[in-house]
């Protein structure tokens, strides 16, 4: 499964829309090639607030196009997300599901390590009242 030319230039143009429409976004570079459970070129848009979504999401889904835009949170698990709790603008892609068991091991990973930079940090800052 492949963008056309056509789709790839559209992606772009819509992520370059995004970035000059909602700077307080979040917005990632374009993955060229398929990557963890979504099987074609993609990027990612953080949100923060009921008040962004509540702006980008009506704006995405007229702006969309050609393109499936999945929206979910990130709740930790990973699984659920990209299933009971996603929703689709445009067409609902086949997603490569079994790759998620790996990404549930890395954001364990990097919860572990968020935790571990949060202790140096209250370390080091602890360290300087002293």
């Amino acid at each position: 499964m492949e963008h056309s030319e056509h789709e790839v230039k559209f992606m772009k143009n819509t992520r370059q829309a995004i970035i000059e429409k909602f700077p307080e976004l979040i917005v990632y570079d374009v993955h060229d090639r398929a990557i963890g459970p979504h099987p074609l070129p993609m990027f990612e848009v953080d949100l923060f607030s009921p008040a962004q979504f509540g702006a980008f999401i009506p704006w995405l889904a007229i702006n969309h196009g050609p393109l499936s835009v999945l929206i979910h949170p990130n709740t930790g698990n990973s699984r659920f997300d990209h299933t009971q709790n996603a929703i689709w603008i445009g067409d609902k892609l086949d997603l490569k599901l079994d790759t998620l068991d790996r990404v549930e091991e890395m954001d364990e990973v990097a919860r572990r390590l968020h935790d571990v930079v949060g202790k140096i940090t209250d370390g080091v800052e602890e360290a300087r009242r002293l």
